[in-house]
This record gives C-alpha cells, sequence and structure tokens, in this order.
C-alpha cells in the first residue's frame, strides 16, 4: 500500500520496551547531526531517556531470549517445502552471530555512559521541570557552547557505545515485521474483530492506512483476540469511532 501511516502494537512487554529503544534510537540519530545548541539538547536527553529505559529490568537476558526464540522459530520451517534455503541460513547465521556478540558483552548496557560525569550530573535534574537550565548545569553550558563539530562527535561516541544493544533489537523488529505479508482488510462501521492463535504468539500487530482515510486506529489486543476501532479527529474533542468501512491492511506478525 503506497502512502500509508503504519500503526504498530506490541503484544508483549519484551516487545513494548524493544520498540520504545527503536523510538529512542531513531529520534536520537535524528537530531545528533544538527548544528544547533537545541538538535544537541535534544540528542542528550534522548541518550539519557535510553539509559533510562536500559537500566529497568534485564535487557540482555531479553534480547537472548528473543534471539534464540526466533532462532527455533525459523529451524522449524527448514523442512517446508518453497521455504528459501539460502536467504533462511543467512538469517539464522545473523542470529547466531548476534546471539554470539550479546553474550561476550559483559558489562550492562551503556555502562560507559553511566559513568559519563557530565551525563551523570544532566540526569540527575531530569526530575526537576526545567533542571538542565544553565544556571544549573554551568558544565552542560560550556559543553554546548564547544563548536558543533565537538558536540556532534562526542555524542557519536556517546551512541556508538550502545551498538551492541541497538544492532540486535534492529535486527530482531526487523526479521519479526518481515514475518507477515500485510493483508487486505475491511473494518464495517469502523470495526475488526479477530481472533488470535494461543499455540502461536503474536508478537506484533501493524496496520496499514491510507494517509487520505481521515481516521486513526485505536487497538486492544489480549492473547485470544484482538480489536480496532478507527476513530475520526475532532478538532478539540474527543475523537469518535467512524460509522464508514475502512480498508486497511493488517501484518500479524507470529514468528
Amino acid at each position: 500500500m503506497e502512502n500509508a501511516i503504519i500503526y504498530e502494537q506490541p503484544l508483549n512487554e519484551r516487545m513494548r520496551t524493544f520498540l520504545r529503544l527503536e523510538h529512542l534510537f531513531r529520534q536520537t540519530s535524528y537530531s545528533l547531526g544538527g548544528f544547533s545548541v537545541w538538535d544537541s539538547r535534544h540528542s542528550v536527553f534522548g541518550l539519557i531517556q535510553i539509559l533510562e529505559l536500559l537500566s529497568r529490568g534485564d535487557l540482555k537476558n531479553e534480547i537472548l531470549k528473543e534471539l534464540e526464540r526466533l532462532q527455533t522459530s525459523l529451524i522449524a520451517l527448514q523442512d517446508l517445502p518453497g521455504v528459501d534455503q539460502q536467504q533462511l541460513g543467512s538469517v539464522l547465521h545473523q542470529l547466531q552471530q548476534a546471539e554470539s556478540e550479546v553474550h561476550e558483552h559483559t558489562s550492562p548496557f551503556g555502562q560507559s555512559l553511566r559513568e559519563n560525569e557530565l551525563l551523570t550530573s544532566i540526569r540527575q535534574r531530569t526530575s526537576i521541570v526545567g533542571g538542565d537550565c544553565n544556571f544549573d548545569l554551568p558544565g552542560y553550558h560550556y559543553w554546548l557552547s564547544q563548536d558543533p563539530e565537538k558536540r556532534i562527535a562526542d555524542l557519536e561516541g556517546w551512541l556508538a557505545t550502545l551498538d551492541p544493544v541497538i544492532q540486535p533489537v534492529s535486527m530482531i523488529l526487523a526479521i519479526l515485521r518481515e514475518s507477515s505479508d500485510a493483508q487486505p482488510t475491511v473494518a464495517e462501521q469502523g470495526f475488526h474483530q479477530q481472533s488470535l492463535d494461543p499455540a502461536q504468539p503474536v508478537q506484533l500487530l501493524r496496520i496499514h492506512l491510507p494517509q487520505a482515510a481521515d481516521v486513526f486506529p485505536e487497538i486492544s489486543a489480549g492473547k485470544h483476540r484482538f480489536s480496532v476501532r478507527f476513530l475520526h479527529p475532532r478538532q478539540d474533542e474527543r475523537p469518535v469511532q467512524t460509522d464508514r468501512d475502512i480498508e486497511f491492511h493488517l501484518s500479524v506478525c507470529a514468528l
């Protein structure tokens, strides 16, 4: 579907964490190359949010579990007719290599950034509204006054230390997204409900909706079924469910 907006809904906490990490990585990378002080501030804030997310739970273990789960699921496809064995072997090799690299990473993800004095001083002020003002953090103000090339080089170096978590998460999400073809679907009077197979746990739902549809989806999902309501936005008022039939494409990613 051309000119489509893609809406995603994770169906478990692991996928929620991975999608939030991906969002923060993209956001931080986008502003990182900007030459203004505000671009640099935005990137630093993104890095701090990433560190906060990495500090919750055992992310290394979650990544390893997902890499192992994907390998098991893909190995089960080897004997099926019509499977591209060469491509499957390539994907399995990438997963095995990623698993090995994550195992070899002995320190916690983002540890060097947690030990960075400048970033630590900024993190300590994030709970205060406007706590990163110039008078609060003169050291940060000094860093922001450096040449843009210097700030960008620092930011690139800091973000590169997160490669051990960025790369496997990106790979996992890419494989899941490609595991299901988008199927044309119709939501009658703006509502669609579908059952799920408990024997094949779904990781991610993706809805492809034309930009011109003038609605957006609200997705509710559980272990056994999910539902989608298409809402029409209204200026300064609560959105309402449309009474039109909405054509969209649906991917149920359950590899």
